[in-house]
């Protein structure tokens, strides 16, 4: 098997125009080498693109948070921007795994395994990530949502990578939290990613994404519009969580733990809440 290994963004278009729709490009390799080593995955070759310095940057700008696709959970999760002005984030890459997985897991990973249950993408739909797409050809930015096709497919193409994550400064204050089938080191059965933003003692917006109850992340956009303009007390916030019972009834199929999701759901809209206030 061939290895690709640009030490340089210039380095890089080459690099992605020798590849083929069998090879791979490698991030952290917490899942694909894995998959290597069960025979599942049999690339011809591997790109690696963790050599350049300018992909494992996280970068506070005025109005927004540049990362670098090769950020790992733990630079994420320790980087002071991220824990002032993104906590959501800063909540979801601590709870990714173990520490040993967080220490070589990357957001760009995250992003190309395009798991329903992957902790981060609820969070990059709730601050509206832009995604810059390198290939052979050049550059491109588009929304996460648009990168986000399914369980583990994404609209790049074979020669295609991620290399930036862009994230637009919140007004919201936000946090993350999910359900697994433990404390630690578990897999999301829920995840749930929330910005509040306040006017007095009434809700002036809020954004609800909701994880690993649908094929990618979904926006509870009834819940949402129901919160906006009241105040943020139990019976309101408990509302919010019937209706994501309801939602999960309706879209989740039952062989995807459904009746347990349904259950569990509104302890977890109230732990979001709690953690919000927290942040």
């Amino acid at each position: 098997m061939i290895s690709y290994t640009p030490k340089t963004l210039q380095e890089i278009p080459a690099c992605l125009g020798r590849m083929t729709e069998k090879d791979k490009i490698i991030g952290g390799g917490t899942d694909l080498i894995i998959r290597l080593n069960m025979g599942l995955s049999k690339p011809d070759a591997l790109c690696y693109l963790g050599y350049v310095d300018e992909l494992k940057r996280i970068t506070a700008e005025e109005d927004r948070l540049v990362i670098g696709a090769y950020a790992t959970m733990t630079g994420i999760e320790n980087h002071p921007a991220v824990k002032e002005y993104f906590p959501a984030l800063m909540d979801a890459a601590s709870d990714v795994g173990s520490l040993q997985i967080r220490n070589n897991g990357t957001i760009g990973g995250n992003i190309g395994n395009a798991s329903p249950a992957g902790d981060l993408l609820p969070v990059l739909y709730l601050y509206n990530a832009q995604v810059e797409i390198m290939g052979a050809e050049g550059n491109r930015v588009e929304p996460i949502e648009q990168i986000i096709a399914g369980p583990g497919r994404t609209t790049l193409a074979y020669n295609e990578a991620v290399t930036r994550i862009f994230l637009p400064r919140p007004a919201f204050v936000s946090s993350f939290v999910k359900l697994g089938f433990r404390r630690k080191v578990t897999i999301s059965r829920i995840g749930i990613a929330l910005g509040v933003q306040m006017d007095g003692d009434y809700v002036k917006d809020v954004r609800l994404v909701i994880g690993a109850i649908s094929l990618k992340p979904v926006r509870l956009t009834a819940a949402e519009e129901f919160l906006r303009g009241k105040p943020l007390n139990e019976s309101n916030i408990m509302e919010a969580a019937r209706i994501l019972s309801d939602l999960i009834m309706e879209i989740t199929p039952r062989e995807f733990d459904r009746d347990y999701k349904v259950f569990a759901s509104r302890g977890i809209v109230m732990d979001a809440f709690k953690r919000l206030r927290r942040n």
